[in-house]
């Protein structure tokens, strides 16, 4: 295979990540072009602004910053590839308003930088137009490239019925999805079906050799993570992705804010080199962030220790054996201690209270807890000792919630279940993720295991930024914590 083909291959294979830099760039482009209409408008006298050069340049490059800044934290960027058009559009004009304001505060506090109305008004009427006609731009070349090849993805549906055929009516009417559907696997061959061609399960291993498979997708009714442990095996065999995608799945995914037409993962051919990569890049940025946080959080750290001593004494911390999946490496999970202090001893006597779905236990008006710990709670402050975890290694910033080894044993679960999701500790533990922003203790387990596993696949620098940006309002606003 000479040079030349390799290189095409190669962008074949990571076009949605090249995609990503292209749309980056395509909103760049929009923003100068918006700037130089102004410094235009301005050197043309066709209106009036009498704004220095210098200063409208500085407030340009504040709003540009900002603007890609804040359109990463709201996974714009990140799901350019697969979103419609209307959908880039409603998270673009967020991102502006969003970005408008900042960029007017941070101008504000500027001593002698004022932007002129006139220029102001200029930019802001003359850069949505731009966005959008970059919007429109940038599907056409992911359209274009798609035709050829790039970013495509030869897949199969498990089954022929109703949602199987869902499913492949979507793909079909969005080809800018990227996925190009080779067949149907069945228990029985239905020849009177319209879907086809039909591939039995014994027909697997041929099917995905000579239509080059690399996803297969599993219609759902419900949100069965066990059960399909021959398909997951054959897919780890074969480097392929395994999907599984229900209405369930889309829903949890619209509570995350997460828009994913492509379902949920439940295996992910290893890309040793690139998950290196973005290991030790995530491993850097917990480091940073865990130190940072530490001192600016400190005078925090040691209001929450003076108010639990006088209300009720040592210990100030509660240390919990937790892992990520039963039998997992274990670790000691800190937080401040916000419940009495033999807690662990009264939850036998109030199981029969449990609100969650049998799984975990959580009660909304948990008596074990104390005045000051429903009050960390609510802000999320017990969480902060969490961050010596991430310092020591134990944990990342972000990443699935490690659950304590008492809660695996009462999971009714089989152990083809846990077999199925062993992904979910191929990540570290993280003290926010997909379920902390999307509903905390009203998640139930098999909905987080799902969001885990969703996170697990797509995790990145990125990703981990958006969620972050997610995790501020709700831990400002206490939802789901109790």
């Amino acid at each position: 295979m000479n040079l030349e083909i390799r290189k095409i291959l190669m962008i074949k294979r990571n076009w949605k990540i090249l995609f990503v830099a292209i749309s980056q760039l395509i909103d760049l482009l929009a923003m100068i072009s918006a700037g130089l209409v102004v410094f235009c408008l301005k050197r043309y006298s066709i209106i009036v602004i009498r704004t220095p050069d210098d200063v409208l340049l500085t407030g340009y490059v504040i709003f540009v910053i900002t603007y890609i800044t804040i359109a990463v934290m709201m996974g714009l960027y990140r799901g350019s590839f697969h979103l419609s058009l209307s959908l880039q559009n409603m998270i673009m004009g967020r991102a502006f308003i969003l970005c408008v304001l900042v960029t007017l505060t941070i101008v504000s506090l500027i001593n002698n930088l004022s932007i002129g109305r006139h220029a102001l008004i200029a930019f802001l009427f003359t850069l949505p137009f731009f966005f959008v006609i970059g919007r429109i731009i940038l599907r056409q070349i992911n359209l274009f490239f798609q035709k050829r090849g790039y970013g495509v993805h030869n897949s199969l549906i498990v089954g022929y019925d109703q949602d199987a055929f869902k499913i492949f009516r979507r793909f079909t009417s969005f080809p800018e999805l990227g996925y190009k559907i080779k067949g149907f696997i069945v228990r029985e061959k239905n020849p009177s079906s319209s879907l086809q061609p039909q591939y039995t399960l014994a027909q697997f291993d041929e099917v995905i050799a000579d239509e080059m498979i690399d996803r297969v997708f599993i219609p759902s009714a419900d949100m069965v993570v066990n059960g399909y442990a021959s398909l997951k095996k054959k897919g780890e065999n074969h480097h392929i992705k395994l999907k599984i995608l229900s209405p369930h799945a889309e829903e949890l995914l619209k509570i995350a804010r997460i828009y994913d037409i492509a379902g949920i993962t439940l295996t992910t051919p290893p890309r040793y080199n690139v998950d290196a990569i973005k290991m030790f890049i995530k491993r850097v940025c917990d480091i940073v962030g865990s130190s940072v946080a530490i001192i600016l959080f400190s005078p925090i750290f040691l209001l929450t220790i003076i108010a639990i001593y006088f209300e009720s004494g040592r210990p100030f911390f509660f240390l919990q054996a937790r892992a990520s999946i039963k039998r997992g490496k274990q670790f000691d999970f800190i937080k401040f201690r916000s419940m009495v202090d033999n807690a662990d001893q009264m939850k036998d006597e109030l199981w029969g209270h449990n609100e969650s779905d049998g799984a975990l236990f959580k009660m909304k008006n948990d008596p074990r807890v104390t005045r000051i710990g429903s009050i960390i709670r609510k802000l999320s402050i017990d969480e902060l000792p969490q961050l010596f975890n991430v310092l020591k290694g134990d944990m990342s910033l972000v990443g699935p919630r490690p659950l304590p080894l008492t809660d695996f044993e009462t999971v009714n679960e089989s152990d083809e279940f846990w077999e199925t999701i062993q992904d979910r500790a191929s990540v570290k533990p993280g003290m926010t993720g997909l379920w902390q922003v999307s509903g905390r203790s009203d998640i139930k387990f098999r909905e987080m295991i799902l969001l885990d596993l969703y996170y697990v696949e797509n995790h990145s620098l990125l990703f981990d930024l958006e969620i972050m940006f997610e995790t501020i309002p709700v831990v400002l606003f206490g939802k789901g914590a109790y």
